[in-house]
């Protein structure tokens, strides 16, 4: 692929470095450590359930670090039950060793180790604080300008992912994680008081950070095609559904994730995507169905705020283009007027 094609795609030229990821130190390639269920109960106090998981033979557990009371999350995976073959999961321990030594991003949630037991593997992972962005769209509607804020954030997220050459291929609500402090607790007024005194126009308080990544792979151009449709309805880009992965997908993800934030509604109907447990391998008379209902649907976008907002309307669009080459990079959408926006005529939300 031309140099200007692949930077098109967010994509770096050479292997990332901390020169292309300022302040980060790159680390040395790390390993998934055998062990024994009994070494992993010296070292760990496992806790309740974080969250249930929809996986067969996975969990999400808090726990306890022993040497340092360090509170984690720990993700646990039964050999034989999680896997849907012995390739899925050699592919699966690659991409989370590589995952593991990339270099500490503030944006990206931090694995600290991966343990391996005859029986299972153990994901040992920073605890996060906040609420995932499901839970938060579900508890409190967010403002206009921290919903923009969730998006600036995720998308710098995303252009240091792709940089390295990773793509996520599962971004939706659920795996973005919001810090943002409870309406009416002291950081929520001591915020609002800060807006006031800047006349509108101060940060949003909210950090973001992606988690999850069993799904996340390394991509070049020239990448054979996915054999099976990976993500969560509604948010899988177009041209996933026909086995084509690229940073592109990563953005329509995160296009769906922004028409949700600011208008509260999905672009596309649910009932779009009615394919069976089973029917998305790709080629399936399922999966073809659902890209060619995405071809011909119209997103709308003169809801509200959309319709008093056409920079945010015209990010959104870009993002959610059907072409994959149509979408900016992170990098690019980063720099959308959107962004540059007064906080304080960010219209609100009706």
């Amino acid at each position: 692929m031309m140099k200007a094609a692949r930077e098109r795609l967010g994509l770096s030229l050479s292997v990332s470095t901390a020169e292309q990821t300022p302040g980060a130190k790159v680390q040395h390639q790390c390993k998934i450590q055998a062990t024994s269920e009994g070494d992993v109960a010296r070292r760990y106090k496992l806790g309740g359930m974080v969250m249930e998981s929809t996986n067969r033979g996975m969990e999400v557990l808090w726990a306890t670090r022993l040497t340092d009371g360090k509170e984690c999350v720990v993700k646990t995976r039964q050999k034989g039950i999680s896997f849907k073959s012995a390739t899925e999961e050699r592919n699966w321990r690659s991409t989370t060793e590589v995952q593991m030594s990339m270099p500490k991003i503030d944006k990206l949630c931090q694995i600290y180790e991966v343990l391996e037991t005859p029986e299972r593997y153990l994901v040992i992972m920073e605890k996060v604080e906040g609420k995932d962005l499901f839970e938060q769209m579900e508890e409190s509607e967010l403002s206009h300008i921290d919903a923009r804020e969730v998006v600036r954030q995720t998308l710098e997220a995303l252009k240091i992912m792709h940089a390295s050459g990773r793509i996520h291929k599962d971004l939706k609500a659920e795996n973005v994680m919001v810090d943002l402090p409870s309406p009416g607790s002291e950081k929520a007024k001591a915020n609002q008081m800060n807006r006031l005194k800047d006349g509108g126009d101060a940060q949003s308080p909210a950090s973001v950070k992606l988690i999850d990544f069993d799904t996340v792979e390394n991509w070049e151009p020239h990448s054979p095609k996915a054999k099976d449709v990976l993500g969560t309805d509604g948010y899988i880009a177009p041209e996933a559904y026909l086995g084509s992965y690229s940073p592109a997908s990563d953005i329509y993800s995160l296009g769906v994730v922004m028409y949700k934030l600011v208008t509260g509604r999905f672009p596309s109907r649910e009932d779009m995507f009615d394919d069976q447990p089973g029917e998305n391998w790709v080629g399936s008379p399922a999966m073809k169905r659902i890209h060619e209902r995405l071809k011909k649907a119209k997103i709308d976008y003169s809801r509200p705020p959309f319709d008093r907002c056409p920079e945010a309307a015209d990010l959104c669009s870009r993002m959610l283009a059907f072409e994959p080459m149509d979408r900016p990079s992170a990098e690019a959408a980063l720099k959308h007027a959107y962004f540059m926006l007064d906080g304080a005529k960010l219209p609100k939300r009706r």
